[in-house]
């Protein structure tokens, strides 16, 4: 360390125990950045191989050195600066591609299986070999969301919502490779554009065109259900069975947007909270027990997506206009974007949280890429371009489920990409 550069006293401190050094004040050059941070906490740590760390300050990921930093806030080397380090999060690194025959509209990943939905009107289940290991018919128009139903170790609820009206299900039994039918939703008026499981896999919300949003039970009916006049009733009757696949009616209708419901998720911590975004920009909460809008957040411009962290306990929307927005649902306030998030250049179609961190999302875009955030930064960690570089094709959908990535969209491959977060 070169005596003669000009220094600051700082504290490094981390929640991460593992990597937790002794609480004292240390001095270094203000022309430190990332790296030269990393090589001290490396050290004290008496690390054979190094580990990259990211620095947070006043809650921002350090981009610059701390000369830069020191200038932006005005504030002068006799400053003792408290600095949190994390383990960084490695890029993403793409695993494979799969191709199918139309856009995909829909992408979700369970326990190494991975469910795509297309415009060719299929489902398909690919296990981490790239092996199609299931396909599922039986919608008559596009597949435009798709989600995993109550599981077990051999067998796998499947869920879609379709262009053609209709929500349906299918198991598919992973020991002998089997699938059967298991029934079909009826009782929406226009196209499903999303579906969304809670976390006990008991119920499932989804979100139409029709503007509403209808509560479902993921459970097989015994019997046909058929859907009445009055909201959220149904009733139950033995009719002439042209096929195996059941009809299910709703347990309720949701009923306050005005336009396409283009989003719903359930919270993940509370099983009779269900969030929605639509193309009347407005983002809502509702209570499924009581069946109504707990609170509204107005917002300037379409909602195209929808994801709940009960780790951060935020909203991410996605919008039409590039940006990347942050909500606290607990705040009953019409119109309060905790956080913007900018870098995207074109829709931003779809969101995911990490399952695993609080601070940690993804998104993706018509502008073809996938973008990882840290929400403590202002900017994305990295950017994926997750399609082929002359196609310039939209991703419309993206889901992280623990240490995977996965995206779908207009080139027509699944991508999947692997990351330890």
């Amino acid at each position: 360390m070169d005596v003669d550069q000009e220094q600051i006293q700082v504290r490094l401190v981390s929640r991460q125990e593992k990597h937790a050094i002794p609480d004292a004040a240390i001095r270094v050059p203000t022309a430190f950045k990332r790296f030269g941070l990393s090589e001290i906490v490396n050290n004290l740590l008496s690390h054979e191989k190094p580990i990259p760390f990211d620095f947070f300050l006043d809650g921002q990921i350090l981009r610059t050195s701390l000369a830069d930093y020191l200038s932006e806030k005005r504030l002068s080397t006799e400053n003792t600066l408290t600095i949190e380090y994390v383990e960084s999060m490695l890029p993403p690194t793409q695993l494979s591609a799969f191709q199918h025959d139309d856009w995909i509209s829909s992408v979700k990943a369970h326990n190494g299986l991975f469910l795509t939905g297309s415009y060719d009107n299929m489902l398909r289940l690919w296990n981490k070999s790239g092996e199609c290991v299931a396909t599922f018919t039986g919608h008559s128009d596009a597949v435009k969301s798709v989600a995993f139903g109550p599981s077990t170790d051999s067998e796998a609820i499947i869920l879609s919502g379709s262009l053609d009206h209709t929500l349906m299900a299918w198991a598919y039994n992973a020991d002998n490779g089997t699938q059967r039918d298991l029934y079909e939703c009826k009782g929406h008026k226009a196209p499903i554009e999303s579906i969304s499981v809670n976390a006990d896999k008991e119920l499932m919300a989804s979100g139409s065109a029709d503007s509403t949003i209808k509560i479902w039970s993921t459970a097989e009916p015994e019997e046909d259900e058929e859907e009445t006049a009055a909201a959220g009733k149904s009733k139950r009757r033995k009719t002439e069975k042209k096929s195996d696949r059941k009809t299910k009616a709703s347990m309720c209708t949701l009923e306050g947007h005005v336009g396409a419901v283009n989003a719903v998720v359930f919270d993940d911590s509370d099983s009779s909270v269900v969030y929605s975004g639509g193309w009347d920009h407005s983002i809502r909460s509702w209570n499924i027990e009581q069946q109504v809008n707990l609170v509204t957040k107005n917002c300037e411009k379409v909602v195209l997506d929808v994801d709940y962290s009960s780790r951060s306990r935020l909203i991410a929307t996605g919008h039409a206009d590039n940006v990347l927005r942050l909500w606290d649902p607990r705040s009953e306030e019409g119109t309060n974007v905790k956080q913007s998030l900018r870098g995207h250049s074109a829709w931003i179609s779809s969101v995911s949280w990490s399952k695993t961190s609080e601070h940690l999302l993804c998104s993706g875009s018509y502008d073809s890429t996938v973008r990882v955030w840290d929400i403590r930064s202002k900017g994305p960690l990295y950017t994926v371009n997750a399609a082929d570089a002359s196609s310039n094709s939209k991703v419309l959908s993206v889901d992280w489920d623990e240490q995977f990535i996965i995206s779908g969209g207009e080139d027509k491959h699944l991508r999947i990409y692997q990351t330890k977060a």
